[in-house]
């Protein structure tokens, strides 16, 4: 039993991060690409607000920003799956970061829906409320989730290469990862657990 329980304190030796840093770089351009493609639909939304010409809403632009930033929380995701399988340190203390940054997104992104809602209560736009409602929370989840799936990928990885059971942290933190607000919570766990489970070479 001592020696069980010996295992499971035990770190575990992994390798400095490569694909896994890359990952999350990679999550910080995806970062910035939201944050144009917010900027192209506020500002003229603003200027319909405030009376005053700053432009049309380019819809084929934004939604060329929106596939760029979708493909890079993908090959995010995807690097991140390499950096696992190599065995490498999960430079998770970025996850957070990235998290917290994009909260100001996040609420601007709310207000904006929100005015696209009020936008359609008339008699000929009103059935389209539930559809875009839909896009709307799907977008959302979408953008919150991609963050924070380098990580899971990686403590799923982790746990399977290394025959390690999860640790409570670990657990806590991926359930609170495909939780709206609580997953920035999510992911200080995982990157604490990593910090008491991990010795990079």
């Amino acid at each position: 039993m001592e020696n069980t329980v010996e295992e499971m304190n035990a770190k575990i030796s992994v390798k400095k991060p490569a694909f896994m840093l890359a990952s999350k770089i990679i999550l910080i351009l995806a970062a910035i690409a939201l944050y144009v493609m917010q900027g192209m639909i506020a500002i003229p939304l603003i200027g319909v607000m405030n009376e005053t010409d700053t432009g049309d809403l380019d819809i084929p632009s934004v939604g060329i920003v929106l596939v760029i930033t979708l493909a890079l929380g993908l090959i995010a995701f995807i690097v991140a799956i390499i950096g696992a399988v190599r065995n490498e340190a999960p430079a998770s203390l970025f996850t957070p970061i990235i998290k917290a940054v994009l909260i100001p997104f996040f609420c601007i992104n709310l207000f904006l829906w929100v005015m696209g809602f009020a936008a359609m209560l008339n008699p000929f736009l009103f059935l389209g409320i539930p559809f875009l409602i839909v896009i709307g929370v799907c977008l959302t989840y979408i953008y919150m989730f991609m963050t924070g799936a380098p990580d899971i990928i990686y403590t799923t990885i982790f746990c399977i290469k290394n025959k390690k059971r999860p640790t409570i942290l670990m657990i806590a933190g991926i359930i609170l990862c495909f939780i709206f607000v609580l997953d920035v919570v999510g992911s200080a766990l995982l990157h604490i657990s990593f910090k008491k489970t991990i010795q990079e070479d």
